[in-house]
């Protein structure tokens, strides 16, 4: 009997060792590749939800694709109504030329243009420019209208006006505009 008890001690011995075994083998499988499958999905997931986040908000921003087409194209007809030209350089002797002749039109005295310099934006660049002048007050009306109706953009950006006779209707005017032009 003393042979069989131990054989069975020897068998419990060895199923000891062989659990312990199996549970080691266990446990590294956990820590070796199912956790670290388990961090991966976890990083996969919160990859696709940031994803589905960005597409929704792709899509809300498409949505209003068409208002700003709209938009873009209602703009651009005003442009062409407008018909104005943007050089692609400043051409101050142009200006000149164009200011020159409007305000002698307008029987103005005493002009004075003043440029500034250049602004560059991305799509243009921008020239603020500084009159001063004298005349009647319509014949200055006359001047800022046909400004306005020049070929070339232009803004007027402020407009002081001065009494200098009011008998006579004369005025003296500070006006500060800018002229545009393509930048290559």
């Amino acid at each position: 009997m003393s042979t069989l008890q131990a054989k069975i001690a020897r068998y419990a011995t060895i199923q000891c060792v062989l659990g312990g075994i199996a549970l080691i083998v266990v446990t590294v499988f956990y820590f070796a590749a199912i956790r670290p499958a388990q961090n991966e999905r976890a990083a996969i997931l919160a990859s696709i939800s940031a994803q589905k986040l960005q597409l929704n908000e792709g899509r809300a921003k498409a949505q209003n694709l068409p208002v700003i087409e709209a938009e873009v194209a209602q703009l651009r007809s005003r442009l062409e109504r407008f018909d104005k030209k943007l050089p692609k350089k400043p051409d101050m002797d142009q200006f000149m030329r164009e200011i020159t002749r409007v305000s002698e039109a307008s029987l103005l005295k005493k002009v004075s243009v003043q440029p500034g310099s250049p602004k560059r934006s991305e799509l243009f660049s921008e020239m603020p420019i500084a009159l001063n002048f004298t005349g009647e007050f319509p014949n200055v009306l006359n001047f800022l209208q046909q400004t306005e109706e020049m070929q070339r953009l232009t803004r007027v950006r402020s407009l002081g006006i001065k009494t200098r006779d009011a008998q006579n209707g004369m005025v003296e005017v500070d006006v500060s505009m800018s002229i545009y032009f393509a930048d290559e």
